[in-house]
């Protein structure tokens, strides 16, 4: 190793106090989404710990008209922070998004404060992913106290509304030409995992339409979730069909998974009908969640889904039926290890935590992420993952953490790939 490398890892070493002072600045702004209010007041934090570091700073806001057609409760303006720096080197996009997702029962812990206990660190985002974001300004400050000047010319992207999809705040700043050179995520774990493809997702909502009226005289009225009813039964014969296909892309290894593929995945996940027991319901509203396969088109998911609400409408005694779909993300396909940028990132994992190309298993996740965004404007295909967190960290889940340790890997993992 080199001896001005080994420095910095030493340095890092040291950074307990400081890891956990840029914890609590990123995890005590609460920015869950929806409604995602407190964009402005992170990036206001966030910006003069990079200005400090020789970064100039840009707001870069999402217009209001293209969030606002997403179908959720959002509120308050997306503000982006791109910070750069610039020296004639090849640039690098460094991603992360501000966003977390809502609050749930059986936190031991203040979500909103990080709290170092046993060795770990405790807060919502912590692992997902704004863990993340401390842990590049840690790298960028250990560089900079080392006197170690990073390969590239970072454009750190810290981004809005990841965990909604629809249009993303890194969409818009690729296609406005913030992007530049190759990307590096800082979304993904400390185990030696390489990412081939994520799953796309698409919600549709399906309503059926009848007629009100006293549930003592209901031959008077439709009810709307008797309507329903054979339309359920045309989908849940496509789910049957969908979920036996598979894709030419290794699935994450798990006993219970259904193949060694990734499969796409048909979830009946909400269902809203009636207001009292006495009163035939009107309405009743059924969304879908699909998770589709790279292999798979999301025009065609679009279509047999309808085509299969059409069999179940002729079926039906609805007045009418309404679909609207919400295409949430793509579906990404990366080239994994052949890729130069990913072989460099698993070569700074190996070094910090001493794997092996054995250690490294490759497989499509069946979440989604925005890098599908970003690949569908730019094209790109070699996208190293690498984050703070390990697959036992709860991401998205009560008492979220990371490992103290795992922080200070990351951050020399990251040192390892900007300077060395």
């Amino acid at each position: 190793m080199d001896a001005r490398e080994q420095h910095a890892f030493d340095i890092v070493d040291t950074k307990t106090e400081r890891i956990l002072e840029l914890f609590r600045l990123v995890i005590g702004v609460d920015t869950t989404v929806p409604p995602g209010r407190n964009y402005d007041t992170l990036v206001e934090l966030l910006e003069p710990e990079f200005q400090r570091l020789g970064f100039s700073t840009e707001r870069v806001l999402v217009p209001e008209e293209r969030w606002r057609a997403i179908p959720l409760p959002l509120d308050g303006p997306r503000v982006n922070l791109v910070a750069t720096r610039t020296a004639g080197k090849e640039p690098i996009s460094i991603y992360a998004h501000m966003d977390v997702v809502p609050i749930e029962e059986g936190w031991t812990t203040d979500p909103f404060e990080a709290t170092l206990r046993d060795g770990r660190i405790y807060g919502r985002g912590t692992a997902d992913m704004k863990g993340a974001i401390a842990s590049i300004l840690l790298a960028f400050e250990v560089m900079q106290e080392a006197g170690i000047e990073p390969n590239f010319d970072p454009i750190v992207c810290l981004c809005t509304d990841e965990e909604i999809g629809g249009y993303p705040g890194v969409q818009y700043l690729a296609e406005q030409g913030y992007l530049k050179g190759h990307m590096l995520c800082l979304e993904g774990g400390q185990d030696p995992r390489i990412g081939l493809a994520s799953a796309g997702a698409v919600d549709v909502t399906i309503t059926t339409h009848g007629r009100s009226g006293h549930s003592g005289m209901n031959f008077l009225s439709i009810n709307a979730i008797d309507a329903m009813v054979p339309i359920l039964n045309e989908l849940m014969k496509l789910k049957a069909e969908v979920e036996k296909r598979e894709s030419v892309v290794p699935g994450m290894p798990h006993p219970q998974a259904p193949s060694t593929q990734m499969t796409p995945m048909f979830n009946l996940a909400l269902i809203n009908a009636g207001v009292k027991s006495n009163i035939v319901p009107a309405t009743c509203t059924l969304l879908v969640n699909r998770r589709y396969i790279p292999d798979e088109r999301y025009e065609d998911v679009v279509a047999e889904i309808k085509a299969a609400v059409a069999r179940g409408q002729d079926q039906s005694n609805a007045l009418e039926v309404t679909v609207e779909t919400f295409h949430v993300y793509p579906a990404l396909r990366m080239r994994g290890a052949e890729g130069p940028r990913t072989r460099k990132m698993i070569e700074a994992a190996k070094l910090v935590h001493g794997y092996s190309d054995d250690d490294f298993l490759a497989f499509g996740a069946s979440g989604s992420t925005d890098m599908a965004n970003v690949q569908q404007v730019m094209g790109w295909d070699d996208i190293p993952f690498r984050g703070p967190g390990r697959i036992d960290s709860k991401a998205h889940g009560a008492d979220e953490f990371v490992r103290l340790e795992d922080v200070k890997s990351y951050v020399k993992e990251l040192i390892h790939y900007l300077a060395f």
